[in-house]
């Protein structure tokens, strides 16, 4: 009963959004995270990655998106354009303790992400300059 607990508390916590900075302090053991770059004054990029769980959990990854958008334009800041995605992750699910059931597979563990441009209310880039810059850099 022990081991269930300590597994359901696991997916659990896997589930969470994440405060991790994957630039300044690398790879996270649990998969999540956000990463940025600045495209100009105010304006930024962020991809924002939920914990690894078993199943898509798209507020967290727009929990860490709002999280770090906050950081950078405590000010407030609009969305420029964002894209939600769900994906498998590379590293295999959990490994199965009962090898008499080899029939069941543990599924991949899913990543979700919130990747998009915030424009700081204090930026000197009109919200339509900032459009501008997004089509030119995705085309």
């Amino acid at each position: 009963m022990y081991r269930v607990l300590l597994v359901a508390s696991l997916f659990l916590l896997c589930a969470c959004s994440s405060t991790h900075d994957l630039k300044r302090d690398g790879a996270n053991l649990f998969g999540g995270g956000f990463i940025d770059d600045q495209i100009g004054e105010g304006f930024y990029l962020i991809k924002g990655f939920s914990n690894d769980s078993i199943f898509v959990t798209r507020e967290s990854a727009a929990n860490t998106f709002e999280y770090r958008a906050k950081q950078l334009c405590p000010e407030g800041f609009a969305e420029v354009r964002t894209v939600a995605n769900a994906y498998k992750s590379a590293i295999p699910g959990m490994p199965n303790p009962y090898p008499a059931l080899q029939l069941i597979e543990t599924p991949r563990n899913v990543i979700t992400s919130k990747i998009g441009y915030v424009l700081c209310g204090n930026s000197p880039i009109t919200l339509e300059q900032a459009k501008a810059i997004v089509v030119s850099r995705t085309e």
